[in-house]
């Protein structure tokens, strides 16, 4: 059974496309997400990384920030009704504000009654600064500049081709001679026009700036400073309006043109008044910041450019403004939005792809738009509020839930300890407590089974050496990494339930080739070898291991879930090599792959890099590697099936004995030798070890040509040694390399395969 229904409740919402949808917010999230599902064809990995907020794994992380520790989250929600320039869009928003969200989708339908917002862009043109300093004769200088403009934007696009080829690149510059107020000095200041195309463009104009400024120096006869884009993009702005009839905005207690004239007073004081103006302004980007997040843009830098242009006259102003022609009000917005639809996080967040498919926007100018559009209406609805009924009323529903998830409050109770609050007309706290209190003991979990929810991790495993030879009684290495399973079991009185697992989603395929029913066989044998097989619960597995790659996710999923149930069972559970442990965790694995070794399942249960031999008796021994011993995972292709791999080997094998024979022997001599030099540190001899391996195991006849490419890709580059991982037939292909080459290399495959993953032999324990 799945957590999640695509055709839930579909009957509440439209059946196509639209910002419009009546009474979203009393829908549940699976309700919500079942809307996204259907409307925008998204998968059910791509639905549960949206829920549970892992669309940036760390994985992702390590390569964006430096010193990483974790990926911190904020709410995600959906802004509605935006009809801009005759078009429907969803506007997502990360943001940790009450009330924004909702203030946002309330203006929007107002404003759609009225035909929604209309929105000019400017050609996507940024700026780059040249300063130059020690220029004996300024004025001089200026005319040198302009008279070798061709020499200097030729510098200038000779690091950005591409984006020249594109139509793109340097087309002008401009000089400006600025006067420092505090000595009197003057400098000059060479602009560079770039126009970036699709990019936000910061990267593009800092090399073009870097690579015409020597040049400018040279002209000029001094020295070049500072060279860097501005922030101040005024040559890209971004302006959105409304027109809205009086009768729009008319309440139960005042008439419409009371209500746009209270809007024209607003705007004007924030005109006038920097005070007022930096709160003002600050509500703009309440919304702007919000979709510029979601949707993978650099928002500090769209927050620069908006409060310099709001400053442009000497006196910081207000970025929006109201005025009344005739019956209507009309409301405006102009301001700098240095977007971009490619590059940045637009390409390496993961959640970011998603968003944009639900955002309805397909290029750069159609995004500034929209955030100029939510700008104006996030101001709107402030301004709005403070000129009708005060900003408190519409905040609080949104507080009640805050304080409610203040005390602990479950999710699932949230709203009615919050509706109960407000029906006290005591939103406090103390009352979210006691109210809190009231609903807690009828969801108490018996103290017997222990503190709920349960949660285990499991690791994933690299094969080093010995794939299909440890079938034969060959020995195998293997190594944990740090890419993991988690297997999580919570109260449900309807239980027991398997949700559906969920896996990163690498390549489109059928459901069935995700396994279904084999995870469900899998945890009816767990429930019954517990004797759980009543037990209120719901088991829920998620996953950073992409199945069928090799990568041991089967036997993390059997340790996390024996490991787990173990926990709740009120038995006591050892990791590493417990008998009892392993027998269990093997006879789930069966289920799997017909008749394992237990190399899998012993290096998931030890950790750390392990030699393996599966008897009888069962050899394990743990190898010390003295060295750092990094390397790269590359999935390659789908894989297939361990069980068929198996027994294409054995077939094989019956065809002609000899020969396989002779291939496992040599495979258990590597292995033999490879244990030898990881003990003693000696890389470059594991790597050679580890290409012999990779031939003997094309010689089998389980590696495939995508596998042999990349294998040979890997080797090209610098690695120590590359082979396939896993059964072969497809899947992952590993390369030992040093610790020096592999952020560079991993930046320069990340574009040659669907996923490239470090790991670090034995880290996952």
């Amino acid at each position: 059974m799945t957590d999640f229904d695509p055709q839930a409740e579909q009957l509440a919402l439209p059946q196509q496309k639209t910002s419009r949808i009546p009474r979203f917010y009393r829908l549940s999230v699976e309700q919500r997400l079942a809307y996204l599902s259907r409307s925008f064809g998204l998968s059910n990995t791509q639905i549960a990384e949206l829920r549970n907020g892992q669309c940036l794994r760390i994985r992702h992380a390590v390569n964006m920030v430096e010193n990483a520790v974790g990926v911190f989250g904020l709410p995600l929600g959906l802004g509605l009704n935006f009809l801009v320039d005759g078009k429907e869009h969803l506007v997502p928003m990360a943001i940790e504000e009450a009330s924004i969200i909702a203030a946002a989708s309330k203006a929007a339908l107002m404003i759609r009654k009225a035909g929604g917002f209309m929105t000019e862009t400017d050609d996507p043109v940024m700026i780059g600064q040249i300063q130059l300093l020690d220029v004996a004769d300024i004025d001089a200088a200026v005319k040198l500049l302009h008279d070798n403009k061709a020499g200097i934007l030729a510098a200038a696009n000779r690091p950005n081709e591409r984006m020249v080829k594109r139509g793109g690149g340097a087309f002008d510059i401009e000089t400006r001679i600025i006067t420092d107020d505090r000595d009197g000095s003057r400098m000059l200041v060479l602009h560079l026009l770039i126009d970036v195309r699709e990019a936000m463009g910061a990267n593009a104009v800092n090399y073009s700036c870097e690579a015409a400024g020597n040049l400018a120096a040279e002209l000029c006869g001094g020295r070049s400073n500072l060279r860097i884009v501005s922030n101040y993009a005024d040559r890209r702005l971004a302006r959105a309006s409304f027109r809205l009839p009086f009768e729009i905005l008319a309440t139960a207690e005042m008439d419409g043109e009371t209500v746009a004239r209270r809007m024209v007073e607003a705007g004007r004081m924030a005109r006038i008044d920097p005070y007022r103006a930096a709160t003002h302004n600050k509500g703009i980007f309440n919304g702007i910041d919000g979709a510029a997040i979601a949707l993978g843009q650099d928002w500090r830098a769209i927050e620069a450019g908006g409060h310099a242009h709001a400053a442009r006259s000497g006196q910081y102003r207000g970025l929006t403004e109201y005025e009344i022609d005739g019956n209507d009000l009309l409301g405006r917005i102009e301001l700098p939005l240095q977007v971009g639809w490619v590059g940045g996080a637009v390409n390496s967040h993961p959640g970011v792809k998603v968003l944009r498919r639900v955002s309805g926007v397909e290029n750069a100018s159609e995004l500034a738009s929209l955030l100029a559009a939510v700008g104006l209406g996030q101001n709107f609805a402030a301004c709005l509020a403070l000129a009708t009924d005060g900003i408190q009323k519409g905040h609080m529903a949104l507080h009640a839930r805050s304080v409610a998830i203040s005390v602990g409050v479950p999710s699932q109770d949230v709203e009615e300890v919050a509706q109960r609050m407000i029906a006290l007309g005591d939103v406090k706290v103390a009352t979210a407590e006691r109210v809190h209190r009231e609903l807690q003991d009828s969801r108490m979990v018996d103290e017997q089974t222990g503190e709920m929810p349960i949660e285990t991790w499991a690791p994933g495993k690299v094969v080093l050496f010995g794939e299909h030879a440890t079938v034969w009684g060959q020995p195998g290495i293997t190594a944990s990494i740090d890419v993991k399973l988690k297997c999580r079991i919570q109260l449900d009185p309807a239980g027991p339930r398997f949700l559906q697992p969920v896996f990163p989603e690498v390549f489109e395929m059928p459901e069935s080739d995700l396994d279904i029913r084999l995870f469900s066989q899998v945890v009816d044998e767990a429930l019954a070898s517990y004797g759980l097989q009543q037990a209120p619960i719901a088991i829920a597995i998620e996953s950073d291991l992409v199945p069928g790659m090799g990568l041991g996710s089967s036997a993390a999923c059997s340790v996390a879930l024996c490991t787990a149930l173990r926990r709740y069972a009120g038995l006591e559970s050892q990791r590493r090599l417990d008998n009892t442990l392993f027998e269990e965790v093997q006879k789930l694995e069966s289920i799997y792959h017909g008749s394992p070794s237990g190399m899998d399942a012993a290096t998931v249960l030890n950790g750390g890099v392990l030699w393996f031999r599966s008897g009888p008796p069962r050899e394990t021994l743990s190898i010390r590697v003295p060295v750092q011993a990094t390397g790269i995972i590359c999935i390659v292709e789908p894989g297939a099936r361990t069980i068929e791999l198996v027994q294409q080997v054995r077939h094989s094998r019956e065809l002609n004995q000899a020969r396989v024979d002779k291939i496992m022997a040599r495979i258990g001599e590597i292995t033999a030798l490879a244990g030898a030099a990881l003990g003693g540190g000696n890389l470059e001899q594991v790597g050679a070890l580890m290409n012999e391996n990779h031939e003997l195991l094309a010689d089998l006849g389980v590696s495939t040509e995508k596998l042999d490419a990349a294998v040979e890709l890997l080797r090209s580059m610098g690695a120590f040694g590359a082979k396939l991982t896993g059964a072969g037939g497809g899947g992952a292909v590993i390369a030992l390399v040093s610790p020096e080459k592999r952020y560079s290399m991993m930046q320069e495959l990340a574009g040659k395969f669907p996923l490239v993953l470090p790991f670090e032999l034995g880290s996952g324990s």
